[in-house]
């Protein structure tokens, strides 16, 4: 039998280094490695919260999700917990990939009305933003002379929530009775709807642990949520109408005059990042920013209902796409230890390691939903 000649053996060498190298490279561009086999492209539909709207539609994210692990997403803004209320029926039936509040509590929520009904259920939480306060320079003075608000390193911190809610929000107090001029009306909290709206529903689990504990670090059980839950209903009805997203909740407050609009308003730390990126920092040079101390990390966590979310959620765990969120859209990593610095925003006065406090169970979420949704208190 004639053996093959060494031109052929070579030849032949060279053709499967080559398919091996395009086998490769086609595996690397959709998100395999060596060892993996090629993912073949899939597209995910996701219900998320409003804010993470813009990040989502940004070309450079869409253009790493595509290129290097095969993935388009389908983004459609909901309210946090509209979207884990939906019935599995509904789920299915919108053919739903996946959920992505902007709240643990939510994910347990999710939980507690799903449990099995996903084979494939996977969730991580992939990004996060503190709850903060917005005010004007006017309304942090006042606060600061009364003990209420604290000045470290440029940096404000509201030490004394407790006090703010219970001696000057609840009694209706004005704010010309804290020696500010041209602020009308009580002093009060605002935010976007709480009944709709996660940043609203963050600062009102963060009032109900205030009130209902004796310890803010304690999430309150369901008997002392309940015995509190009138407060939080007085609370929620001195703030009158309200935004109903997080992302228009905060520019309409600024559009609307800030503190001379509301010299207080709950939101996103991520919120004022996003805009001083867009606008620069001299449109928000009067604007201050409050962390309740303690707060409420609301996370964002991605909840896979298959295994095509589950491979959205760790493509978004991609450092690329984590550095994009953070220093575009001021969403702190979660997955990175060290990637989100405050000092990558030398404009802004923003705190590095901050206190935070959990938010409460599933089952006193839900009591706290039926309160500010249905009034049943």
């Amino acid at each position: 039998m004639r053996l093959p000649s060494p031109r052929f053996l070579i030849g032949l060498v060279l053709v499967l280094a080559v398919c091996i190298g395009v086998v490769y490279g086609v595996s690397k561009l959709r998100g395999g490695g060596p060892g993996q086999a090629a993912a073949d492209p899939v597209t995910v539909t996701c219900v998320g919260g409003s804010e993470k709207t813009e990040l989502m539609a940004d070309p450079d994210v869409k253009r790493i999700l595509h290129d290097n692990h095969g993935i388009t997403v389908v983004f459609n803004a909901m309210g946090s917990y509209d979207q884990v209320q939906l019935s599995t029926d509904e789920l299915k039936r919108r053919k739903l990939d996946c959920v992505w509040p902007a709240s643990a509590s939510a994910q347990s929520v999710f939980e507690s009305l799903h449990s099995a009904a996903f084979e494939g259920y996977r969730a991580e939480t992939v990004l996060q933003s503190p709850e903060v306060l917005y005010a004007g320079p006017q309304g942090t003075d006042a606060l600061i002379k009364k003990g209420i608000v604290e000045k470290r390193s440029e940096r404000y911190y509201i030490v004394n929530m407790k006090s703010l809610l219970l001696d000057y929000v609840l009694p209706r107090k004005t704010w010309e009775e804290l020696g500010t001029k041209g602020f009308g009306g009580p002093i009060t909290v605002a935010s976007t709807d709480p009944a709709r709206s996660n940043s609203g529903f963050t600062l009102t689990q963060l009032e109900l642990n205030i009130l209902a504990t004796q310890d803010v670090f304690q999430a309150p059980n369901a008997d002392q949520a309940k015995a509190a839950l009138p407060k939080i209903r007085a609370l929620y009805d001195a703030q009158g109408l309200q935004a109903s997203s997080s992302e228009f909740g905060f520019r309409q407050w600024l559009t609307q005059g800030a503190e001379l609009h509301a010299p207080l308003y709950a939101g996103y730390e991520s919120s004022i990042i996003q805009l001083v990126n867009q606008n620069g920092a001299a449109a928000l040079k009067d604007v201050r920013v409050l962390y309740p101390d303690p707060t409420i990390y609301s996370d964002h966590p991605i909840l896979a209902l298959n295994a095509n979310a589950s491979r959205f959620l760790d493509a978004m765990k991609d450092q690329q796409i984590q550095t994009i969120a953070w220093k575009k859209y001021g969403f702190r990593s979660s997955v990175i230890l060290g990637l989100s610095n405050v000092a990558d925003f030398p404009d802004l006065p923003l705190a590095g390691q901050i206190r935070t406090t959990q938010p409460p169970n599933a089952a006193v979420t839900l009591l706290l939903l039926d309160c500010v949704k249905n009034n049943k208190c």
